[in-house]
């Protein structure tokens, strides 16, 4: 996918034409699949990363001398924010942007990061006798569930094809563009 970003970043319009021949699609695709795993695996980042929210912010608030009752003034903001870079993220990996897919699979591992070290952490209070609430061991254990079904479903056939999608009609709009400077060009 690097090589073929660069060819298409510095590619006249024939070079772009020769771009989206290699991407032609075996067989017939459907065009309304093509997002599933990208969008699966968003909403199942973004179910990860709300999972260990509460506890994180109810210890910040604790920690901090805070009143506990205050606690969503730190998760709205949190899972907001979160929501702006991972759909960001995801929309430009859905264009056939390159580095917004990697910087995509760089916010999941920090999100499977996330889950998995509040996992680990609910699991030591377990085991030490701190009993925490049961809902919070069961949000950390689907925390990191989510956390593998987002990885998972961009591990499949279909994102695969949807990313050569994605580069082709990258491929395709650019050199519409092109067209369109060159008739320009033309005219005047």
């Amino acid at each position: 996918m690097k090589l073929l970003d660069a060819r298409i970043r510095q590619a006249s319009e024939t070079e772009l034409e020769a771009v989206m021949q290699e991407l032609v699609f075996p067989g017939v695709l459907n065009p309304f699949k093509f997002g599933l795993p990208l969008a699966l695996s968003m909403l199942c980042a973004l179910c990860s990363f709300a999972m260990p929210q509460p506890a994180l912010w109810m210890g910040i608030f604790y920690l901090a001398g805070w009143p506990g009752n205050a606690v969503f003034a730190g998760i709205v903001p949190g899972v907001l924010l979160f929501c702006l870079a991972l759909f960001t993220l995801g929309s430009l990996a859905a264009r056939g942007y390159y580095l917004a897919l990697r910087g995509y699979l760089v916010l999941l591992r920090c999100v499977a990061a996330i889950s998995t070290g509040y996992l680990l952490f609910t699991l030591a209070q377990l085991f030490l006798g701190h009993a925490p609430h049961p809902l919070f061991v069961a949000m950390s254990v689907a925390g990191v569930a989510f956390s593998a079904l987002s990885f998972t479903s961009l591990n499949t056939p279909v994102f695969g094809q949807a990313v050569n999608g994605f580069l082709h009609n990258r491929a395709w709009r650019k050199a519409w563009v092109l067209r369109r400077q060159k008739t320009q060009k033309s005219r005047s």
